[in-house]
């Protein structure tokens, strides 16, 4: 450990051509410069200082080279199914190395209009598949601060910012205490606690493990209707994302196709089924 720190020390400094060519660690022939570590860490300032997290990179280059080369010595690298790993390995990480070089200068550009017309194309994708119900709630430690605040409440103070300044569920609180739609499977205690609340009223304090919840019940939904537009919202984009991904992919493909020589044998294909 003596030698490991002297040598994240020589990384701290500007240093001449020599000190940043010193070897950090050593495992046989293979070596750790103190250059390579750097790369690792560009714009780390832990760096200047031997942080744990340079001393963790260290030992674990150190025990994966020890692993490495143990495999070696046992001619794992020369079975033949290892080695078909290793090459489709291989051939994964070219492949996606070209597609992010290829894709990295295009931005996808998603607009509301793209997002509310895929959201009407494809309602069959976002069909409830069991009832749920929209609530919101404030969580607090104590019963009595419970029953106070929801005195507040049936008085006519703001909801959401009662929850803002008071609930213990930061999450939520955010949001004015709002859960969005949920299922009994999502969340069993409070399903059960809303399933006798009418719409728009307040909750008496609710125990659980975590506090006293209040809770107000917004809106329930039966199973197979359509979720509303904004909580699928992040889901839409994400597919249109994937959509345009996938476009581009095909596009590249058909060019590749067109300049290079290929072929695939429908008989022979079929034959491998059969």
């Amino acid at each position: 450990m003596k030698s490991l720190c002297l040598c994240l020390a020589l990384i701290a400094g500007c240093g001449s051509a020599k000190e940043r060519d010193s070897v950090v660690a050593r495992v046989g022939d293979e070596i750790l410069t103190a250059v390579e570590l750097r790369n690792q860490f560009p714009y780390d300032s832990s760096l200047q200082d031997g942080g744990e997290r340079i001393l963790r990179f260290v030992e674990n280059w150190v025990q994966q080279e020890l692993l490495y080369q143990e495999a070696v010595e046992r001619g794992l690298d020369r079975e033949a199914r290892l080695q078909e790993l290793i090459d489709q390995a291989r051939r994964d990480l070219l492949v996606a190395a070209l597609l992010d070089r290829e894709f990295q200068d295009r931005e996808v550009e998603v607009t509301d209009e793209d997002i509310s017309s895929y959201y009407y194309g494809h309602q069959d994708k976002y069909e409830r598949a069991e009832e749920e119900i929209w609530a919101e709630h404030i969580l607090l430690r104590e019963r009595r601060d419970a029953n106070a605040l929801r005195q507040s409440l049936l008085q006519g103070d703001s909801f959401s910012d009662a929850a803002a300044q008071h609930s213990l569920d930061l999450k939520s609180s955010q949001v004015g205490g709002d859960l969005g739609y949920f299922s009994a499977a999502a969340d069993p205690v409070l399903w059960e606690a809303c399933q006798n609340l009418a719409l728009e009223t307040i909750s008496k304090p609710v125990e659980t493990e975590h506090g006293y919840h209040i809770i107000r019940v917004l809106s329930r939904k039966e199973a197979g209707t359509v979720k509303e537009l904004k909580s699928v919202r992040s889901q839409i984009v994400e597919a249109l994302v994937m959509d345009d991904y996938r476009k581009r992919l095909e596009e590249l493909t058909l060019r590749l196709k067109s300049q290079s020589s290929w072929h695939i044998d429908a008989e022979r294909l079929a034959a491998v089924g059969s």
